[in-house]
């Protein structure tokens, strides 16, 4: 009897939410675990595109299971950044209007490792969905070797304005709460397009 293949998801894999995931950039090892998860979209918070220059194999893969590849620019170090951080919070934003609305799930998000960059969006994210500080930084710490000031700074600092389409919004986003609290969000405004 063949045994076969096994499913192999990439270095830090997780659930995020309901059609969210996150982990490490795919590698050859992951394709089949990742066309389980039949994704609609792969967001690359990584300093280069995935092309067929950058990653044949991986490009191919996308190509060839009609998976949307987007790059949200991101350096994977915080090393000589602005609040060293290896991103500013319009990247952020750009990263979260993809990840809030249905049209691009079920969506899988990664940076080179799955560590700090794909950490930082996560947490802007839960900051998003009212998690406490405490809460956000336990799931943080989870996927790297440790949290920064910075990094901490950078979360709870987080604001800007994010537009959202309310007929294609992820159901997982805001459950549970009131009508009014959205739109008193202490630190984000939102518009609806």
């Amino acid at each position: 009897m063949e045994i076969p293949d096994p499913l192999t998801p990439p270095l830090r894999y997780n659930v995020v939410q309901n059609n969210l995931y996150r982990g490490a950039y795919p590698r050859e090892i992951n394709f089949k675990f990742i066309k389980s998860l039949q994704i609609k979209t792969l967001l690359s918070l990584t300093p280069d595109p995935v092309t067929p220059e950058t990653d044949a194999k991986l490009y191919e893969f996308a190509m060839k299971n009609n998976i949307r590849l987007v790059h949200v620019e991101c350096s994977q170090s915080g090393k000589g950044k602005k609040r060293g951080v290896p991103m500013g919070y319009t990247t952020v934003i750009e990263a979260l209007n993809y990840i809030i609305h249905n049209e691009h799930a079920p969506i899988y998000i990664h940076c080179l490792n799955g560590g700090q960059v794909t950490s930082l969006v996560v947490a802007c994210l839960r900051r998003l969905q009212f998690w406490s500080s405490i809460s956000i930084f336990n799931e943080f710490i989870n996927f790297t070797t440790s949290i920064t000031v910075n990094d901490r700074n950078f979360v709870e600092g987080f604001k800007g304005q994010i537009n959202i389409n309310a007929g294609d919004k992820v159901d997982w986003l805001w459950v549970g709460m009131s009508k009014g609290v959205i739109e008193n969000h202490p630190k984000l405004k939102f518009t609806e397009i």
